[in-house]
């Protein structure tokens, strides 16, 4: 059962970006699928370590890119990116430490952060990028 589904409205007209959002909500739908039903200790570190994995490559992107075209809300973007790659990697490192407390709360929390970021700190970014030409009307690099 998916919990996390992709909207139009979390579009941000950035293919790159959009995809990896996309493949963001997999993650997470395939840990809350895990957990849901009963067997998520049998996937759940494999999904974890894949969710910080491709958390950290979609994070770099977006900073390289806001580093190269000199995105003013750089930092703040960043250190939200920062806040969450720990918030992760602790409940990774808490379940390998045999806390096993991770819970379909988990795949909520994180399908609520994924949507607020988008549709906040994302189209703040993205908004710049299309002010300064960065993407085509296809949505891709310049």
């Amino acid at each position: 059962m998916k919990l996390a589904f992709w909207r139009p409205e979390y579009e941000t007209g950035f293919k790159p970006v959009d995809e990896q959002h996309k493949h963001l909500f997999d993650i997470i739908n395939r840990l809350h699928n895990a957990m849901s039903e009963g067997h998520g200790n049998d996937v759940l570190k494999e999904t974890l370590d894949e969710l910080i994995q491709y958390t950290v490559e979609h994070f770099s992107m977006e900073e390289k890119l806001m580093r190269e075209y000199e995105y003013p809300g750089y930092e703040e973007h960043k250190g939200v990116h920062d806040q969450l790659t720990k918030q992760v990697k602790d409940i990774a490192q808490k379940f390998e430490n045999g806390e096993r407390f991770v819970t379909v709360e988990l795949s909520h929390f994180l399908t609520k952060w994924l949507i607020h970021h988008i549709k906040g700190q994302d189209q703040k970014m993205i908004r710049f990028f299309r002010e300064n030409h960065v993407f085509d009307k296809e949505g891709t690099l310049v």
